[in-house]
């Protein structure tokens, strides 16, 4: 079973990554700022930003700024058999794994 969440883990990771880069990318262009992707439309802000999450079936993905820096939040849906949240947090570059999410499964 570890092997399967781990599995669920690695996708989530990966569009993580995506978001991470989207958020550099704004903070680097003309708007020199972090953007915010929260709540039910969260996935149709990051649609504009070039991550297609819609069809997501494992996590929910928000992200938001905070002063100077970005957090982004990977929220286990319940059909991924996992409770439990990924929080990566831009100002320390540190990954936390909350609830089933084990930290070795972390980058």
């Amino acid at each position: 079973m570890d092997d399967i969440h781990s599995g669920k883990v690695d996708e989530a990771i990966h569009i993580i990554l995506a978001i991470i880069i989207s958020q550099q990318s704004e903070r680097t262009e003309e708007r020199r700022s972090y953007y915010d992707a929260v709540g039910p439309n969260a996935h149709e802000i990051m649609a504009k930003k070039g991550i297609e999450i819609s069809k997501a079936v494992y996590f929910s993905y928000e992200t938001f700024k905070t002063a100077d820096h970005f957090v982004v939040i990977a929220r286990a849906l319940p059909e991924s058999g996992m409770k439990g949240s990924i929080i990566y947090e831009s100002e320390t570059g540190k990954w936390t794994g909350i609830g089933d999410i084990r930290e070795e499964w972390l980058p």
